[in-house]
């Protein structure tokens, strides 16, 4: 199974080919602590944890941990008991310049999670994930992808969901996936960077980092027609991922320079158990031997192949609803037969296989959210790689489910900082820039992407409205647009 799972990282990759990223990094400086500290989010019993950037020996005048000079991240913890706690972030110790935090507080478990990127003396610049507890922290995972490139604020969101392996001797696990988003400089301009870290129980399913980029993955016809309109830079720098509409989802919001649009994708890691079938799937047809049966024995190969086929997903899957399991595996039957020889001519075995575990994912995902199975083509649709977790003598693959939510104009912004924030259902945006003691944000209006967004709106931020009221309330605003 090892082999095919080498096979698999090469089977899952978007139609156009990403570029190698470009040797583009900036030199940073050291300093007192900076203006970008993180905003503050709500913990549990009423703490409020906060981020900030700066010297060790001024963020600790008394500490020892690290040399006084050395840029560092504290966490600040106003305990609801009204005490004040200090930490040193793990990992931003050393002689890194670090910035760009950014915190995500997952009330489910209770842990507090700090994504930020840090250059050291030779430019390079890596992205680190660190949690915590309430008092303690985690081992700090690095999730850097090119590390020769600079990179923008990394964003990150939290889902969870629970599983059984028909190879886990039944034993049910609790599976997180730390969805990580960051932008960043390439050959091809900047582009937007997606790093899933799977969780099991825990601790982390795989020990190396798959990183995706997202641009590769706008709509065929839009990358045929592009928006004839340019997008301002800072809004390429501002890639955001927030919760979607179903538990296991989210929604990443970025603005692509090569179409001129503002890109919604919808990421969600379908039931483990689809996953592990599909992988299974995928090796018993690779067993089949299929494609040289065709030639040999005709088309009665396919029907013979296709209804073995049919029994093992009924059988491997048992765990699967029967709801879903029996039309998934006729589904899948007449797929096979339909399309079989077209595989093997385009593909060969391999095609096959691959063919295979991307419809048992992306269908069988559909059928568990109460869609009708369709026979539609994927071409919005795509499967990725998010962890290989190591079972007895082979792996389990988790992977992730991609699609296309909408791809409308980019809005024209102003000159501040800019900020997406995407609605659940993946289709209402609101997209906000900053200008000295105001906000200016426009909103999605329609469905017509050549006309899709508002006129311009603007909040003063006084004395009745704070910065970060100002920002909750455009948050929630995106959240109930359609």
């Amino acid at each position: 199974m090892k082999d095919m799972f080498t096979t698999f990282l090469n089977d899952l990759r978007p139609g156009r080919t990403a570029a190698l990223a470009t040797l583009a990094a900036l030199l940073l400086g050291g300093g007192a602590v900076h203006s970008s500290d993180g905003a503050p989010v709500l913990g549990k019993r009423g703490d409020v944890y906060q981020v900030a950037i700066g010297n060790y020996g001024d963020l600790f005048p008394n500490g020892n941990e690290a040399s006084e000079t050395n840029e560092v991240l504290r966490l600040e913890a106003r305990r609801g008991s009204g005490t004040v706690e200090n930490y040193l972030v793990p990992g931003s110790g050393s002689d890194d310049s670090d910035r760009t935090p950014s915190l995500f507080f997952d009330a489910s478990t209770g842990r507090l999670y700090v994504v930020w990127s840090s250059s050291d003396a030779a430019t390079l610049t890596r992205i680190h994930l660190a949690s915590f507890d309430g008092s303690e922290w985690s081992e700090t995972l690095e999730v850097s992808g090119n590390i020769y490139s600079e990179k923008s604020a990394p964003r990150l969101a939290v889902t969870h969901d629970r599983f059984k392996l028909a190879e886990g001797g039944g034993e049910s696990s609790t599976r997180t996936v730390l969805h990580v988003v960051w932008s960043e400089a390439t050959t091809d301009g900047e582009k937007v960077m997606y790093a899933p870290v799977v969780l099991i129980d825990g601790e982390p399913a795989s020990s190396w980092r798959r990183v995706h980029r997202l641009n590769d993955y706008v709509s065929q016809e839009l990358a045929e027609e592009p928006f004839s309109v340019g997008v301002a830079e800072k809004l390429l720098t501002a890639p955001t991922v927030d919760a979607g509409a179903e538990s296991n989802a989210v929604v990443i919001g970025f603005a692509d320079s090569d179409t001129g649009a503002l890109v919604q994708l919808e990421l969600s890691t379908p039931a483990t158990e689809l996953s592990e079938l599909a992988d299974s799937l995928a090796d018993h047809l690779s067993s089949s031997d299929l494609c040289a049966r065709i030639e040999n024995e005709g088309s009665g190969a396919i029907t013979r192949v296709a209804e073995a086929a049919r029994i093992h997903i009924v059988v491997f899957g048992r765990r699967i609803t029967s709801r879903v399991l029996s039309p998934l595996a006729q589904d899948f039957k007449n797929v096979l037969v339909d399309r079989a020889e077209q595989l093997c001519d385009e593909g060969g075995l391999t095609g096959v296989s691959s063919a295979a575990r991307i419809h048992i994912v992306v269908f069988g995902a559909r059928a568990q959210e109460g869609d009708l199975l369709e026979r539609a083509e994927t071409a919005d649709s795509h499967v990725l790689l998010a962890a290989a977790q190591e079972v007895d003598d082979g792996y389990v693959q988790h992977l992730a489910r991609l699609q296309v939510k909408s791809e409308r104009v980019a809005p024209e912004i102003g000159t501040g900082q800019p900020t997406i924030f995407v609605s659940p259902n993946g289709t209402g945006a609101v997209v906000v820039w900053e200008t000295g003691s105001s906000l200016t944000y426009v909103e999605t209006t329609s469905g017509d992407t050549e006309a899709a967004w508002s006129e311009s709106f603007t909040l003063l931020l006084e004395d009745s409205l704070s910065r970060s009221e100002a920002y909750s309330i455009l948050h929630e605003r995106a959240r109930s647009l359609e």
